[in-house]
């Protein structure tokens, strides 16, 4: 009798421990572009089907049936986007080509794919059936990656359901306006800057610049078109800052040791590394060709998902470069196979990467310097040899060579001579491998992972219907007020009162004194 009662308060106290909460009902709505976008917010949807709950994502017509494939576990709703998802695609399939280009040309690339996310949007919520549909599902919560055109938390305010955002960043800094956190740039690099938190003055200044202008021009561009999606579907009251100000929670896949430590608000939870896991098998083929490396090693390449194709002549740089090695190489590689190839070198036009990190015969990773990459190589413990393009990958590089992860190679202007000395620094280094084993230890002790963290704090919106508390006060503050002009200006208004008074008191007095002396004088 005592054995049931001791098991009974054991089963109560387990029961009180963990964070209860029925199965509900979520939605994801992706950005309209896939590969590092679309992989984090599947992965947390997934995880949240593990744990019983019902998980729809809201995808393009087009692509439907490739992620029912991919993601079984979830559940699909579609619309007619006019391939807007297939262009914007193409565009960001290009980015290793015009990377290199004038900064022109580059922002004139930017502004065709906005035109296509835009559209995206507008399509997804014009679409009267779907929002139907969604509307009639009674969702708990919206999780979204508010990217450039924050349709998510479009159609979460439109459907009046809470918002969880789930981003990387965004370098229209339209997120810390939205929780109201400060970004010093004296310590804070800016997303788009290749700097850490120790910058010499120059570079102070060059992120002081950045951390200004590049929001200023992303606004101008972005917010006008963003904020007519708004007031179209939500009314002429509403604002796209108003819109994202009310997101419950913003999941950051940022962490400490590849990011950096910056001011935080409440409602912002840490989830660096949230695709990062323990390896899992690989397909029999793969495992023969890693095997075969023997005491070597193996050497794993990719430069993403956006950077589909590299020309030729880049690509027979590096197939040069990879053949002189004595460790076998995989490398995802889609585009006519290289002359110069080597026999070591295996091409993939897909990579399960999280397992090949993983394997104990990788020895090292060639990577452009996404953030999901180098998080799993964070996770496994794999230095990095980092050749980043565009966007937030060049400070991601930056912060990974500093912390002594691994080496940075310009990519435009690679050899296949400088490619193979950097590949083979890091290869022979142990101060490398060393420093990767000890932050991956460093990375994994935490009393949660990013993906529990992050499925605990949606379930904990859904629990409670949103957690308004969490909310800094600053995103409902006009400009004036939140910069304390206002007061600045009263206080001004004060001193300068307080001065005027005394200084004309002081003459004032003067002169009477000097009346005085100098009547006195005439009567003597």
């Amino acid at each position: 009798m005592e054995t049931v009662s001791r098991y009974v308060l054991l089963c109560v106290v387990i029961c009180l421990g963990v964070h209860v909460i029925g199965a509900e009902r979520v939605l994801i709505v992706p950005p309209a572009i896939a590969g590092s976008h679309w992989f984090p917010l599947a992965s947390v949807g997934q995880a949240l089907a593990a744990r019983g709950h019902d998980v729809t994502a809201v995808v393009s017509q087009d692509i439907v049936a490739k992620r029912r494939a991919e993601r079984p576990d979830l559940r699909f709703d579609s619309f007619d986007d006019q391939r807007s998802f297939a262009r914007v695609e193409t565009l960001t399939g290009q980015m290793s080509e015009i990377s290199n280009q004038s900064v022109f040309r580059i922002f004139q690339h930017f502004q065709e794919a906005f035109k296509c996310w835009t559209q995206h949007c507008d399509l997804l919520l014009g679409d009267g059936e779907l929002m139907g549909r969604l509307k009639q599902a009674r969702f708990q919560v919206v999780v979204t990656e508010p990217f450039m055109c924050p349709c998510g938390a479009i159609v979460a305010a439109y459907l009046g359901v809470p918002h969880v955002a789930l981003i990387r960043g965004d370098p229209s800094g339209l997120d810390g306006r939205a929780n109201g956190v400060p970004r010093p740039p004296s310590y804070v690099p800016s997303i788009v800057s290749p700097f850490t938190d120790r910058m010499t003055f120059k570079e102070r200044v060059l992120n002081t610049v950045m951390s200004c202008a590049v929001p200023m021009v992303f606004q101008w561009v972005i917010e006008g078109a963003n904020n007519d999606l708004v007031i179209k579907y939500l009314g002429e009251k509403e604002t796209l800052l108003g819109v994202m100000g009310k997101t419950d929670v913003w999941l950051y896949q940022i962490g400490v040791l590849l990011d950096l430590p910056a001011p935080s608000m409440p409602n912002m939870v840490n989830v660096g590394g949230i695709n990062a896991r323990e390896a899992s098998p690989l397909s029999e083929d793969l495992e023969l060709f890693m095997q075969s490396s023997g005491s070597t090693g193996v050497v794993v390449v990719s430069f993403g998902s956006q950077a589909k194709t590299i020309s030729l002549e880049r690509a027979e740089v590096m197939a040069a470069a990879f053949s002189r090695l004595r460790q076998k190489v995989v490398w995802r590689y889609v585009g006519e196979k290289p002359a110069g190839l080597g026999n070591n070198t295996k091409l993939m036009s897909w990579l399960p990467q999280n397992d090949l990190l993983g394997h104990p015969t990788t020895r090292a990773f060639v990577t452009h310097a996404g953030s999901n990459g180098l998080y799993e190589a964070l996770y496994h413990g794999v230095p990095v040899v980092c050749t980043p393009l565009a966007g937030d990958q060049p400070g991601n590089a930056a912060r990974a060579v500093s912390r002594g992860l691994g080496v940075i190679l310009d990519f435009h202007t690679l050899s296949s001579e400088t490619l193979y000395q950097g590949i083979t620094q890091v290869l022979t280094n142990e101060s490398y491998r060393e420093t990767a084993a000890r932050l991956s230890r460093l990375h994994r002790d935490q009393p949660q992972s990013p993906m529990e963290r992050a499925v605990w704090w949606i379930e904990h919106v859904i629990k409670h219907g949103g957690l308004p508390h969490l909310r800094a006060r600053a995103v409902e503050l006009p400009w004036y007020q939140y910069y304390l002009l206002d007061v600045a200006a009263f206080l001004l208004a004060v001193c300068t009162a307080v001065l005027g008074t005394v200084w004309y008191s002081c003459v004032f007095i003067c002169r009477k004194m000097c009346c005085k002396s100098g009547g006195k004088l005439k009567s003597q």
